[in-house]
């Protein structure tokens, strides 16, 4: 049968505090430069998926005032938007969640805008819209025929 011996032959087992110690701190340095350009990445996402989204629902809008042949308000606030029939009864043809519920601040030169039953903007004119979300913002203009351009 084989004998048992005690011979220490230098193979270690396990890691030893200090290289812990250096690897944790490696790791800190490199999540420390990469947090930020994370962060900033979120940033620009989130704002431009908040400015395609206030950029559809106000095209949304047009078509509405185009298919229902009457005017309609558009009314743009950080938690939401609205679409409201102007045909005296006031009617909420849209509502939908602000930029807010993606983290992002809205900001209107104007809130309202109202589009005519063509579908051509009244009132609007350079109105401006910023999304802004730490380092990263959009911008969304109205032409003077109510036409949103996206800078």
């Amino acid at each position: 049968m084989g004998r048992h011996c005690d011979i220490d032959y230098g193979v270690r087992r396990g890691v030893t505090l200090p290289e812990i110690a250096a690897i944790l701190a490696i790791v800190g340095i490199l999540v420390a430069v990469a947090a930020p350009r994370i962060g900033a990445r979120s940033d620009r996402a989130a704002v431009r998926r908040s400015a395609a989204e206030v950029a559809a629902f106000y095209e949304l809008a047009r078509l509405e005032a185009i298919y229902r042949a009457s005017r309609v308000r558009v009314e743009f606030r950080g938690d939401s938007l609205w679409v409201v029939l102007e045909d005296g009864s006031e009617a909420v043809l849209l509502g939908r969640a602000g930029p807010s519920r993606h983290g992002v601040d809205l900001t209107a030169s104007r809130s309202i805008i109202r589009i005519h039953p063509n579908g051509l903007g009244f009132g609007g004119a350079n109105t401006t819209l910023v999304l802004r979300r730490g380092s990263a913002a959009e911008s969304l203009t109205t032409s003077r025929l109510g036409r949103l351009r996206w800078r």
